[in-house]
């Protein structure tokens, strides 16, 4: 339909309910007073008028309404400045004019059309600035400094191994409290011994050395906090603890009491080699704590990991190297070198071919093996290690964790005359220690800075194995020919109940010169203050050490 055909529209009111018209006249008793400015009230349409009545202000009639108001209060305290409090209204008829002084924030209202008040009150808050961004209440932390991938690798594996080695510990105790169900129709008195020393040995070595290598890396990976510096009490301690464990054993074993009591034999042995180790350890970490005030070679974190992965992964890597190598060295042969090293007299023991394979088993083919693979906790963090003290005392821990289950294991295979051989394996401690110690320094030259590294690194190792392969091969110069392997046969020394043969006096003699060998070692090192080159450092590196100390990095 086009717009010319539309009627034209109803004329309506204006939608404000319908109530006509306001006006502002001169002010009377109906005027509502609201901060100065009068305005007039509606009035309700006299009953029974016309509508166009003059005083119902030509108001439609059904639009009434009833006007409500408060009476006067107080100006409420906890009110927000500007605005009345919100209340609920009272009956009708009551009136309420609040004085304007009570709200001096409200602007003073412009009449408009019909009454309305135009524009928006104004308020006591200033406007708006530009945005100037968030302003935090407390500065940024500061940023962690950023960690060392290679550092933190090992960490991890450090974790790893240490969860593998707790659950090692965990199956050496199982296999300890079954060992005694062995059948004795497989294994003798003597053989069952010897697995419960080793497996005592492994569960303690599992359960005490994982927890605190758990700890330790707990620590590194997790919590991020640096490690404390290594140290022990004085070595004259572990001997003194060794002297009296052998004076009270030599008593025990001359009335009998020793082989009566199998639990506190294992406990004799295992402390047979557990103290004289000790007493290497720390004097090495005593001689190479540099001038009072500087931090000690290493950490605890550090020579966990070394002693631990001496007395498991070491042992477990030498122990399957040196068994595939001698399996090839024998193979083909009527009988087991090995066999006749303990039985001389069995059959085809006689062929000297046989002594020949023996003598480069034991003194070819293990010291090479063991010497070799004994420091890998060394190798693998040697890129980091700060100085060649610390090379040297890892390295020393690496042998000595090596040599606490391979001591045990000596020890115990000779149970009834246990502490004839506890003294000949005193020296055991220095000679895996020693030789570890000689190994880790030779990486240490090989892998920084310095003159002659390759010719450095290759003595170090040719003395570790040239040391290992002597205190072997001892036992070989009976097998000489003529009067010299009759001398050294015949050669032995019997103190009270205990009878040394000649191998053992010469294993003796070689530990005094192995000592007097590290004595020099440690001096040189500690005199020169061979210190890494420092590419691994960093300015947080440098916290945390005394002003006396010298400038290495942390210890990890």
């Amino acid at each position: 339909m086009s717009s010319e055909n539309q009627e034209p529209p109803e004329e309506r009111q204006p939608t404000s309910e319908m109530w006509g018209p306001w006006v502002v006249p001169d002010g009377g008793p109906d005027y509502l007073l609201v901060s100065g400015t009068q305005f007039k009230k509606p009035v309700e349409p006299t009953p029974g008028a016309p509508a166009d009545n003059a005083a119902n202000n030509g108001i439609d009639p059904e639009a009434t309404f009833q006007e409500h108001a408060i009476a006067p209060l107080a100006a409420y305290p906890g009110a927000v400045t500007g605005f009345p409090p919100a209340q609920s209204f009272p009956p009708p008829g009551v009136r309420y004019a609040p004085p304007a002084a009570s709200y001096p924030n409200f602007a003073v209202p412009t009449p408009s059309y019909q009454g309305y008040v135009s524009g928006p009150p104004t308020y006591p808050y200033p406007p708006y600035g530009p945005y100037a961004g968030y302003s935090y209440p407390h500065p940024y932390a500061p940023q962690l400094p950023r960690r060392d991938g290679y550092l933190l690798g090992v960490a991890i594996a450090a974790f790893t191994g240490s969860i593998l080695v707790l659950l090692g510990g965990l199956f050496s105790l199982l296999l300890l409290a079954f060992v005694e169900t062995v059948s004795s129709s497989n294994l003798n008195g003597s053989q069952r011994f010897m697995s419960a020393v080793l497996f005592a040995a492994f569960a303690l070595i599992g359960l005490i050395g994982g927890s605190f290598g758990l700890y330790h890396s707990i620590r590194s990976v997790f919590l991020r906090k640096p490690s404390t510096g290594f140290s022990l009490p004085t070595f004259w301690l572990f001997v003194a603890l060794y002297a009296v464990l052998i004076g009270g054993g030599y008593v025990l074993h001359n009335r009998g009491q020793d082989q009566s009591n199998l639990t506190l034999l294992a406990v004799l042995i295992l402390l047979a080699g557990l103290f004289p180790a000790l007493a290497v350890l720390a004097l090495g970490n005593q001689r190479l704590h540099f001038p009072k005030g500087a931090a000690w070679p290493t950490s605890w974190r550090r020579f966990i990991l070394a002693i631990v992965s001496g007395a498991t992964l070491g042992i477990l890597v030498a122990g399957i190297l040196e068994l595939g190598l001698q399996a090839a060295l024998v193979r083909g042969q009527s009988i087991d070198p090995f066999v006749c090293l303990n039985n001389p007299n069995a059959s085809g023991c006689q062929n000297p071919n046989i002594y020949n394979l023996l003598l480069i088993a034991i003194a070819v083919i293990a010291p090479l093996v063991e010497e070799t693979v004994k420091p890998l906790a060394v190798i693998v963090l040697i890129g980091r290690v700060r100085s060649a003290a610390e090379a040297f005392v890892l390295g020393l821990a690496c042998g000595i964790g090596f040599d606490l289950i391979e001591t045990s294991g000596y020890i115990s295979s000779s149970s009834a005359d246990w502490l004839s051989t506890a003294l000949i394996r005193t020296g055991s401690g220095l000679l895996h220690g020693l030789g570890a110690a000689m190994v880790a320094l030779g990486w240490y030259y090989l892998t920084h800075p310095g003159k002659n590294r390759v010719l450095k690194a290759a003595g170090c190792w040719l003395y570790a194995v040239a040391q290992h392969a002597l205190w072997n091969g001892a036992i070989g110069l009976a097998l000489l020919p003529g009067s010299v392997g009759a001398f050294f046969s015949n050669l032995s020394l019997t103190i009270g109940s205990v009878t040394l043969q000649y191998y053992e006096l010469i294993d003796i003699g070689e530990a005094i010169f192995m000592l007097c060998f590290f004595l020099y070692m440690t001096g040189r090192i500690r005199e020169k203050g061979e210190i890494s080159s420092g590419k691994e450092r960093s300015e947080g590196d440098r916290k945390g050490f005394p002003a006396s100390a010298l400038p290495l990095p942390p210890l990890q």
